[in-house]
């Protein structure tokens, strides 16, 4: 009966989590300043030749909301550039964006319930909010998440792990704290495989976006104030500060040997010191229990007892 009470609160909190989030924004991946909407006008703006970082007449409106962004991107040039074939298709292209990143994001949940058991479903339970914010927003971060998870289950294959966390890395930049949990458990071909691919995604995004663009974003960061939840908001603290405390506290967990420890903190510190740290962003936080669950997913769920961790 205890079993049967413990999932029952937590299915009840995920679903009221999930509720509240999806009466607070609904699924509309054109909106008007939704994220899609901006990477479509990143897409427009390259394609038509003129400035990522800046506006200039003809360009599709966008929010730009100073001190948080005075730009009308933040994210570096590679999302802009993956968006130049979509931009060429028009604005209809939001919505099979849209429902990828709602795709990828339930794809996550669902094997966090399933192969994690109650341990995956107290994981989405307490992150059911911002995760349904996630898979509702067309941000990319719905991508990476996947991807930090799929880094983990494919942790024995270099390559895999190396195309994951640098797409990760140039999405979000704060992922490169997973280069420790590679360095650290002596995955040295996957950290090499790692720099191969993220030189790899610079020059292609050079090709696509033009070295100019990456200037000009460089110049944009500093001028950009981190958001009110970030942790440099909250402390005061600059955030390349944030993000070196991050990488010690990586490191020092690191020391400890163990590799499951030391992904979950990459995990965590990668969400929570993003300088552009928003509700929905929280959602990143669910890949940090990935590490405790049965690797091989060789076992049916089972909701009513912890799943077996991997020694």
């Amino acid at each position: 009966m205890k079993r049967l009470a413990v999932i029952g609160a937590l299915v009840g909190l995920a679903i009221a989590g999930s509720v509240a989030a999806y009466r607070a924004t609904g699924f509309d991946p054109s909106v008007q300043g939704g994220d899609a909407w901006n990477y479509l006008a990143a897409g427009e703006r390259l394609n038509s030749g003129h400035d990522l970082y800046g506006l200039q007449p003809g360009d599709r409106d966008v929010v730009i909301v100073p001190p948080y962004w005075t730009v009308p991107l933040l994210a570096p040039p590679p999302i802009a550039v993956i968006w130049r074939p979509l931009a060429a298709i028009g604005a209809v292209a939001m919505g099979p964006w849209g429902a990828l990143i709602l795709a990828a994001t339930l794809a996550s949940v669902l094997y966090l319930i399933l192969a994690g058991g109650l341990l995956g479903l107290a994981v989405v339970s307490v992150l059911a909010a911002p995760l349904v914010l996630l898979a509702l927003s067309g941000n990319v971060n719905g991508l990476v998440l996947a991807a930090m998870i799929l880094a983990w289950r494919f942790r024995e294959r270099p390559s895999w792990v190396g195309l994951l966390i640098a797409f990760s890395i140039w999405m979000k930049l704060t992922p490169a704290l997973f280069l420790i949990w590679l360095l650290g458990a002596r995955r040295i071909p996957a950290l090499v495989q790692t720099g191969f691919f993220v030189l790899a995604i610079f020059a292609l995004s050079l090709l696509g976006a033009g070295l100019q663009a990456h200037v000009d974003w460089m110049r944009s960061v500093p001028d950009s104030r981190p958001s009110p939840m970030s942790l440099s908001s909250l402390t005061g603290l600059p955030s390349v500060v944030v993000a070196a405390v991050s990488a010690v506290i990586v490191a020092l967990v690191a020391r400890r040997g163990d590799e499951r420890l030391t992904f979950s903190a990459a995990a965590i510190l990668s969400g929570l010191a993003a300088p552009a740290l928003y509700f929905q962003a929280l959602a990143l936080l669910a890949a940090a229990a990935v590490p405790w669950i049965e690797p091989h997913g060789n076992r049916r769920m089972d909701l009513g007892r912890a799943p077996v961790v991997a020694t």
